[in-house]
């Protein structure tokens, strides 16, 4: 125990709190990594030896004396094996942190792949020396003296009236030092997805703990000369109130300025996730380690006050419980705490939307803030832009949304630039094309890709967590969903409505038509044959009868298209092109697979009419809008017909302007977009201004 009851109380305080968070730190990284390699079992085990050496100086500090002989010599030694592993470590784990471990092709790789093979010989050195001056004298070991005196006596050897072991060390810490800021200084490329952007925010970080190392390693190095060279007396190292006072403010200030390191690894690794190898930081992650500096915090002050003021046992233990009670209460209060802020934060999400009103009614679009999608962007995710952007079959059902509102939409072409696939949350796309969004979440369902979220970087320039982008993709998901069933209802409510309309005219029209128009023609007819009129009479008001019914049944709607049954699907739409638009278009070309018309005839009737009626809708609209005045080059249309061994594909691309999105959005086109998901299948558009404009029509076909 040193003497002062200030400076034991700081001492105890202080390497309880760095035995605590080391070894949290070094548990934590192990349980939470992606893959336990050798990097991940080195900082580790650095971290658990760093708190074992923290247990070991807590023992020391509350020992009754402070006294070393030649016989406890090698317990000494054995000690100061974590001062001379650790800035060897350190190195080590920032190597495999700047992807040198296995980054073969780097032009970097193999100088410090040498620099790597030349500390760890001086580390094996120093660690030699150290075992060398802590074999004690004990006669079961006499037959090593010869070797071992020689080489004890040259290691103690000054120079320049300093002992070898102080200079050995200041330059063995300083290299390692060197080493690992120039590891990261050029680190390798990441391929982790913000493996980047997490490298560059917690580089100051992993720079300021290097430099503290450094000056922890100086610090050790002063004090071990120091007492060297002023406490000892014969084969005994002999320390008055005064020395100790000195050593004990050495200690302090080193064990601080390890607590110092301790925090900003902490930091760097909860929330960054630089050594997990994990995609994203993680909320909970960072919450925990505030936690764990609580708990560290309060346990080294309360216990080191009670253990330097000399309590008995029993009531330590009883200060023990009560801490950990308190901390326990304190955690869950916060837990409930931040349980409420998430059911504030997802009650936008589970509230009514109100969708009854929405099918029965149409209400304008205005800015509501209670709306999901802000929510989600202003509360959720504190973003400063995002997009909401439907792609594929969903695009035809439902709006891109931006926040804030008024936001221009980007187009998709840069953004689905990476391939599509469902395993990848997220990839990082161009700002400048992409509305100032730096993020690409894809959004799937079990049809294939539905959207893209776009995001921006967050408000207060943090990085999002992982719990944040699952977040956005489920709620994502489900906005497109939802906003597709709605749409896809209220089209319906429209379709049903037109119908209940339709069949009440046809029905006023033909009892109209057969009571004022047939009935008196044929009464009449009836009323010139009884009277004995000529024949000829009776038959012209019967033809005329006639003609009024056959007018009647030519208007009315007919429930089947005849071509389809004639000519087959193919050949029905080889037949409309050719009539109905033979002026539209200088060139149509066909690409038909090979049995292609029996394909088609594994489709349904009435998906058959539905793919019928939606290619001419497309057709008419290529027809009508893909040609601009100012268009020199011919128009042409291609139509191309495949079939699988369970969908059925059409696809129409004209070389036109492109359409507009309320165009897209015309009473046609979203009618036979109903149509199609009415019968199974789905349409989606694509268009490029001044280049193309594709549709795709899919539908399933019968086994």
């Amino acid at each position: 125990m040193f003497p002062g009851l200030q400076l034991s109380w700081a001492l105890v305080a202080v390497s309880l709190f760095n035995t605590i968070l080391l070894l949290w730190l070094g548990l934590t990284l192990w349980l939470n990594a992606d893959e336990r390699d050798l990097g991940i079992i080195l900082a580790s085990g650095g971290f658990v030896l760093a708190s074992l050496f923290f247990i070991s100086h807590s023992a020391l500090l509350l020992s009754e004396e402070l006294m070393f002989s030649r016989s406890n010599e090698l317990w000494l030694a054995i000690g100061l094996i974590p001062v001379v592993v650790l800035p060897y470590l350190w190195y080590v784990v920032l190597f495999w942190f700047a992807d040198y471990w296995y980054d073969t092709k780097n032009r970097l790789y193999w100088r410090r792949r040498y620099l790597l093979i030349i500390a760890t010989g001086i580390q094996a050195f120093a660690l030699i020396c150290l075992i060398v001056l802590g074999i004690p004298h004990i006669p079961p070991l006499a037959f090593m003296n010869p070797i071992i005196l020689p080489v004890r006596d040259w290691i103690k050897l000054p120079i320049g009236g300093l002992p070898k072991v102080a200079v050995g060390y200041l330059f063995y810490l300083l290299l390692c030092v060197i080493l690992s800021l120039d590891a990261l200084r050029q680190p390798a490329l990441s391929d982790r997805m913000m493996g980047e952007i997490a490298r560059r925010r917690a580089r100051p970080w992993l720079v300021v703990a290097s430099l503290l190392l450094l000056l922890v390693g100086i610090l050790v190095a002063i004090v071990v000369l120091w007492a060297i060279t002023n406490t000892k007396e014969g084969n005994y190292y002999v320390f008055n109130t005064d020395d100790l006072l000195t050593i004990g403010r050495f200690d302090l200030a080193i064990s601080l300025l390890i607590a110092a390191v301790t925090v900003l690894l902490g930091q760097a690794m909860t929330a960054y996730e630089v050594f997990t190898g994990k995609l994203l930081p993680r909320q909970g992650l960072a919450r925990q380690w505030r936690r764990a500096l609580f708990l560290a915090t309060g346990y080294g002050v309360l216990m080191g006050g009670a253990l330097t003021l000399g309590l008995k046992p029993v009531y330590a233990v009883l200060l023990t419980a009560l801490l950990m009670t308190l901390f326990f209460a304190l955690l869950s209060w916060r837990s409930y705490r931040d349980w409420e802020q998430m059911m504030r934060q997802l009650r936008p999400f589970v509230a009514s939307q109100r969708w009854y009103d929405a099918l029965i009614t149409t209400p304008a679009d205005v800015e509501n803030k209670t709306d999901p999608f802000y929510a989600l962007c202003d509360t959720v995710l504190n973003a400063s832009v995002a997009y909401l952007i439907p792609t594929g079959p969903t695009a035809t059902f439902v709006h891109a949304q931006g926040y804030p509102a008024g936001q221009p939409i980007p187009t998709l072409g840069a953004a689905l630039e990476h391939p599509a696939d469902n395993k990848t949350l997220m990839s990082a796309v161009d700002p400048q094309i992409n509305g100032g969004a730096i993020w690409a979440i894809q959004l799937w369902s079990e049809r294939g890709l539905i959207g893209l979220f776009l995001l921006g970087p967050c408000k207060d320039n943090s990085l999002y967590t992982q719990e944040e982008m699952e977040i956005a993709r489920s709620t994502g998901e489900r906005l497109i969903d939802t906003a597709a069933s709605v749409t896809l209802s209220q089209r319906l409510m429209q379709l049903q409505r037109q119908r209940m309309s339709t069949t009440q005219i046809l029905d006023q029209r033909t009892r109209r038509v057969l009571h004022d128009e047939v009935l008196p023609l044929i009464h009449t007819a009836t009323l010139s044959l009884a009277a004995g009129e000529t024949t000829e009479t009776a038959i012209q008001h019967l033809a005329d009868a006639h003609q009024e019914v056959s007018d009647l049944l030519h208007e009315l709607p007919t429930t089947t298209t005849p071509e389809i049954g004639r000519l087959g699907l193919i050949g029905a739409l080889k037949r409309m092109v050719e009539v109905e638009f033979a002026q539209a278009f200088d060139a149509v070309e066909w690409r038909c697979e090979n049995g292609i018309e029996q394909q088609a005839a594994r489709l349904t009737q009435l998906a058959a009419e539905t793919v019928y009626y939606a290619t001419r809708e497309l057709v008419r609209n290529a027809a009508k809008y893909a040609r601009s005045d100012a268009q020199i080059d011919a128009l042409h249309l291609m139509i191309a017909v495949q079939a699988g061994d369970k969908e059925f594909r059409l696809t129409i691309e004209d070389n036109g302007i492109g359409f507009k999105q309320e165009q897209a959005e015309g009473h046609g086109l979203a009618l036979h977009g109903t149509m199609m998901a009415i019968a199974g299948g789905s349409m989606a558009l694509e268009s490029t201004p001044d280049r193309m404009t594709r549709a795709q029509l899919l539908m399933p076909l019968e086994a």
